[in-house]
């Protein structure tokens, strides 16, 4: 994830400056008094909504065969989140509403930048790159952090790093997997974060998007600005294939935004501008199950400001139907 906040002062393509320069509220963010407030009673959707009609609750659909994962720990079969804040939460998308939000802890990571992605590896472990490049390990039980002793050396002119992370299975095998990498400059790369192995595969610059992948070892990016778009990244070839294009109004005026999926479902976290006119302010949550190709606002406010996400290939699998 990345905050668009230093790209409104950045001289970068169109695309991206229109995107941060819009800080309009769109009408399907409507205000709570409260952010423990449930959101899924006036949830807008494309399609048909994925709601519990019970409930009115967006709800995610059970994953498929787990027993790949078995010999992942608890920790790692959660999502986990990252705030603007410097705190880590974990999130539970099988419970509904803002209690499936847990806050684990402050980061007392040394970098006095901003946090902008992370990915979790199948230990849980989380990977956070801060804005000065810098980048930390953090345990997902505690929050404690450590620096990993590495910086990103491809920064840019700008504040912050326009990159987005995320760990896919290798091959589909959830014992193996692989960190990728999107720097609007320097393109998709993968990264091994214990031995700092950068390797470029010159494919997808000037693009900006967050990463996630899953134990099914495929890969896929998020991007809010423009015409907001879920696309697929081919790991052989890396083209670049759309998913979904969804409608400009349910990401109007995003600042900043994170992804995650969860059993073959896809979260976005996407904030809007505050009432300073100029920060970014709470998250609210959308998602889209592709198997039945429904997007629903699951939680209009959060309560904090979600800067980035991630998911082990521990997860769940997309179900299997």
């Amino acid at each position: 994830m990345r905050s668009f906040l230093s790209l409104v002062f950045a001289s970068i393509p169109a695309l991206f400056v229109t995107a941060c320069a819009s800080a309009g509220s769109s009408e399907l963010e409507p205000s709570f008094a409260s952010p423990r407030q449930d959101a899924g009673a006036s949830a807008s959707t494309q399609g048909s909504s994925p709601a519990d009609p019970a409930s009115g609750v967006a709800v995610v659909p059970s994953g498929g065969d787990t027993t790949a994962a078995s010999n992942c720990s608890d920790a790692a079969k959660l999502v986990y989140l990252v705030s603007k804040e410097k705190a880590l939460w974990s999130f539970n998308p099988a419970v509904a509403g803002t209690g499936a939000y847990r806050r684990i802890g402050a980061l007392g990571c040394s970098s006095t930048s901003a946090p902008q992605t992370m990915g979790v590896d199948r230990t849980g472990t989380a990977w956070i790159f801060f804005s000065d490049g810098s980048l930390h390990r953090v345990d997902t039980t505690t929050a404690r952090c450590t620096s990993a002793g590495y910086t990103y050396p491809g920064t840019v002119a700008f504040e912050g790093l326009a990159m987005g992370s995320g760990f896919t299975a290798l091959g589909g095998d959830v014992t193996k997997e692989t960190l990728f990498l999107l720097h609007m400059s320097d393109g998709l790369e993968t990264f091994e974060p214990h031995a700092f192995s950068r390797i470029e595969t010159g494919k997808l610059t000037s693009l900006m998007g967050e990463l996630t992948g899953g134990p099914d070892g495929r890969l896929f990016m998020f991007n809010p600005s423009g015409t907001p778009r879920l696309s697929e990244i081919n790991t052989q070839s890396y083209a670049l294939t759309t998913l979904k294009s969804f409608s400009s109004s349910l990401f109007s005026g995003v600042r900043s935004f994170a992804l995650a999926r969860y059993a073959g479902s896809f979260f976005m976290f996407t904030a809007g501008t505050a009432s300073d006119g100029f920060s970014s302010g709470t998250t609210k949550t959308t998602v889209y199950d592709p198997s039945r190709d429904t997007i629903a606002v699951r939680d209009a406010d959060i309560g904090f400001t979600v800067v980035g996400a991630g998911q082990s290939v521990c997860v769940p699998p997309p179900a299997i139907r």
